[in-house]
């Protein structure tokens, strides 16, 4: 199950040749995850900056479909039903959530991206603490 602030199961999905990607393969940067084709062709306008934010965007989708930006394949659709429509799920470079909801644009999109890059994880009390 996917939840705010939490780490992202180890789904593994496909790229449309095949190639199986693990969640936990893609820890190192911030990740982007979108399920709106329109959301996604936005951001390509926004590459350069998102690849200046140390970020990296997927489009998720449960069959193959051309895609503007790399197409990442959940055929049982687990964690493309956890992401609502228009929206995103942003996770740290260490795969936890931060962000798991609508989102109005790519500039919206990348306001987050640029939040998540911000976090301290070591300087963050546990949830527990601060709820």
């Amino acid at each position: 199950m996917v939840s705010l602030r939490k780490p992202l199961p180890p789904y593994a999905l496909l790229t449309p040749g095949g190639q199986r990607i693990y969640l936990p393969d893609l820890k190192g940067k911030i990740l982007v995850l979108l399920r709106d084709l329109g959301l996604a062709w936005a951001l390509t306008t926004r590459q350069e900056e998102l690849s200046a934010l140390e970020a990296q965007a997927f489009l998720l989708s449960q069959e193959a479909r051309e895609s503007p930006l790399p197409l990442l394949l959940d055929g049982e659709g687990n964690l493309i039903q956890a992401i609502p429509e228009q929206g995103a799920l942003i996770a740290d470079p260490f795969l936890e959530v931060y962000h798991l909801g609508p989102v109005q644009d790519a500039e919206e999109l990348l306001d987050w991206v640029r939040f998540v890059g911000a976090q301290c994880p070591e300087c963050v009390l546990p949830e527990a603490e601060w709820l």
